[in-house]
């Protein structure tokens, strides 16, 4: 793991570059973005990129939030740090270190880092190829506005009983949730919501496919216009603020069931895997900010 760093507004930000042995020229990037209050690299020990890394063979960035909190747009008076510009520049940065491939690069992010990935979506998508969310979703305000010019395909996994993230939306309620968080965001857009506002942006048949995980998932799909999978949701019932599949010792009483139905990491790496970016001519991909 390399220790990186460029100069952003004024301070010196930092974020962890991994390229495993296995990659090559022209490998696929992964931008993993940590939830609030927890650093990268204790992040990646959470979610497990890195081996998996190891065995397919794409690069992995860990960028840090200032203050560990992204500014996702949830608190609309905050205007900085630019955190989309930041992470604009990082992909730079990367690129001008190791010559990944422009059309297969992925965010994934928890918590306060799905809802930056989400608004990185949004503002940036002639930079993305596709994007997955565990336990977050966006502000309200960006899923009012404006759809972002190009698709990406989204990933979605969100647990039902989740505190921090409510599932129907706005503002994390509980004893712990209030609590623990004490600075004040706006609300989040809700799942259903959320999911409506990708079902239009990325054009696709607005009639899910709908399957089930036993004994608690729900998966909802709309395929584009190719019979590609652009939006994918997860439900889990019952599941909590947590990442599917991960062994890491979370206590239950504060953040809600972690289900083992599923692999949320390599479900995650599958989906981007399966997902098909428009051609780099009519993505128009470029490394200018």
């Amino acid at each position: 793991m390399e220790s990186c760093a460029l100069r952003h507004e004024g301070r010196d930000r930092p974020y962890l570059l991994y390229i495993p042995a296995t990659a090559g020229p022209g490998a696929a990037l992964v931008v993993q973005l940590h939830g609030r209050g927890t650093g990268a690299e204790r992040f990646d020990e959470f979610t497990g990129f890195r081996p998996l890394a190891d065995k397919i063979g794409f690069v992995l960035a860990l960028p840090e939030a200032v203050g560990e909190i992204w500014n996702d747009g949830r608190d609309a008076q905050r205007r900085q740090p630019d955190d989309v510009s930041y992470l604009t520049a990082v992909l730079d940065d990367i690129l001008a270190r190791y010559p990944f491939d422009e059309r297969r690069v992925y965010f994934v992010g928890m918590s306060n880092g799905a809802a930056m990935a989400g608004r990185f979506a949004v503002e940036r998508s002639d930079r993305l190829t596709a994007f997955a969310q565990v336990a977050g979703t966006a502000a309200v305000w960006l899923a009012e506005g404006p759809k972002p010019a190009l698709p990406v395909p989204i990933l979605q996994i969100h647990g039902a009983a989740d505190r921090f993230a409510p599932y129907a939306g706005g503002n994390r309620h509980g004893f712990w949730a209030r609590s623990l968080i004490r600075r004040s965001v706006g609300p989040s857009v809700g799942v259903d919501a959320w999911a409506q506002f990708w079902i239009e942006a990325n054009r696709v048949d607005p009639s899910p496919r709908t399957s089930e995980l036993q004994p608690d998932t729900t998966v909802r799909s709309w395929r584009d216009a190719d019979g590609r999978e652009a939006v994918v949701f997860y439900r889990v019932e019952d599941g909590g603020h947590t990442w599917p599949g991960s062994t890491f010792p979370i206590p239950r009483w504060l953040l809600g069931r972690t289900t083992h139905t599923f692999d949320a990491t390599r479900t995650i790496w599958d989906f981007f895997a399966d997902s098909v970016s428009q051609s780099a001519t009519s993505r128009n991909i470029s490394s200018s900010t």
